[in-house]
């Protein structure tokens, strides 16, 4: 028999036995702590001490990122930035305090604000600023390196750029939306978390998980039923929430999952692939002629010939008039205009083809309608223009190489724990 928490009078006896626990307070004995000056790891014989991982652990939080581990998450971060530093600086990279001031003063402004007003909520948040500045002194010196030592390697073609501005082109993100609940792990409510667990993985309906929310859950979220209303990108969720959420089945409960202070659970309410971009924003390109004579069998025989002799568009042309040597150049029509604005018959035709691709499917007035896309690109606000393609696909390699780079660092490097 299916259990829930709306139903069964003891489930309900465990959320009122855990509410009422999250308001008992217990003294807890203070934790033994680390001397903050003892290195924590050595790299290549630098120290890296307990006080730079709590504050990179105190950034890392400042920055949204989270985690199972953060302290290992801390120290991995801060190993790569010493090797990334380390590196730069055995090549002769150097950083002037008016570039470095510019890369903070960049920083800042991607949340739309000054410098100042980003370093006073860095001291709100018990963030120093070397810890900032160390941060982004690295940062800058490994992207000119990796620049200097690749950039010129690397060739971006023509048709790598289409392929970016096309439909085609649009790297697949999967959205979610989830309900969340989270609960202590303080030692004083433990009992009382064991015995709820249960009951929570028990939930097949959004309305049970949503119940359970409002009364238990600690998260900012819990009034409202543990519901967060926008869309999530899975890659943005860390594992192992991320992984299953891209494709667990709609009303799955992820849990319990291990966070900073917290036991959470996650509900998927509705799942969604943004590459699916609005028929408005998709502006066609193809070619379109009427072959007279509709779909006899010597228009079926032209109409192979052409396949076989046009591979683009650019080819459509000639190929045509070949086999049809009585129809105009006019008679082929070159045209572009938004998915949304084409014909149902058209617009499900093209919908089949891929860039290069013929159909000849339809009959209108007595005349074969014969169609080649040649693309699908995407128009309106915030779409890059070629010189922005490039440079963003440029990164990307970039990127790749830079990965492959710090990991030869890492793997070479001598990273010991005292």
């Amino acid at each position: 028999m299916r259990h829930s928490l709306s139903r069964p009078a003891c489930v309900q006896a465990v959320l009122a036995l855990l509410t009422a626990a999250l308001v008992t307070v217990a003294a807890i004995p203070a934790a033994r702590a680390q001397s903050p000056f003892a290195a924590a790891v050595y790299v290549n014989d630098a120290a890296i001490t307990n006080y730079e991982v709590t504050q990179k652990m105190r950034f890392l939080e400042f920055l949204g990122l989270s985690g199972s581990d953060l302290r290992q998450q801390a120290i991995d971060r801060l190993i790569e930035e010493r090797l990334q530093v380390q590196e730069a600086t055995r090549l002769g990279g150097r950083l002037s305090p008016g570039d470095l001031n510019d890369a903070m003063t960049e920083f800042a402004g991607r949340g739309n604000i000054t410098l100042d007003e980003f370093m006073g909520r860095l001291q709100q948040a018990g963030i120093d600023r070397e810890t900032f500045v160390n941060f982004i002194r690295a940062g800058a010196l490994w992207r000119a390196l990796v620049q200097t030592r690749f950039g010129a390697q690397i060739r971006i073609t023509d048709a790598q750029i289409d392929q970016a501005l096309s439909v085609d082109g649009v790297q697949p993100v999967t959205e979610v939306l989830i309900s969340e609940i989270f609960l202590p792990t303080d030692p004083q409510y433990a009992d009382a978390v064991q015995r709820i667990v249960p009951a929570i993985q028990r939930i097949r309906t959004e309305a049970e998980f949503g119940n359970a929310a409002r009364q238990v859950s600690i998260a900012p979220t819990g009034p409202s039923g543990g519901r967060v209303d926008r869309w999530v990108n899975v890659a943005a969720i860390p594992d192992p929430v991320g992984t299953q959420m891209a494709t667990a089945p709609i009303g799955t409960v992820v849990g319990p999952v291990d966070m900073p202070g917290a036991l959470a659970f996650f509900m998927l309410r509705a799942r969604r692939d943004s590459r699916a971009v609005p028929s408005s924003a998709v502006e066609i390109d193809y070619r379109r002629v009427a072959l007279p004579g509709g779909a006899s069998e010597a228009n079926r025989a032209h109409v192979a010939h052409i396949r076989d002799g046009a591979d683009s568009c650019a080819d459509f042309p000639a190929v045509v008039l070949r086999e049809f040597p009585a129809l105009s150049q006019d008679a082929i029509a070159t045209v572009s205009r938004p998915q949304s604005d084409l014909s149902a018959t058209e617009r499900t035709e093209i919908e089949r083809l891929n860039p290069g691709e013929i159909s000849a499917n339809t009959v209108t007035d007595g005349n074969l309608v014969l169609l080649m896309l040649c693309a699908r690109r995407i128009t309106g606000d915030g779409v890059p223009d070629r010189a922005q393609a490039r440079l963003a696909l440029l990164n990307r390699a970039l990127e790749g190489q830079a990965a492959v780079y710090l990991q030869q660092l890492r793997s070479d490097a001598d990273i010991r724990y005292p």
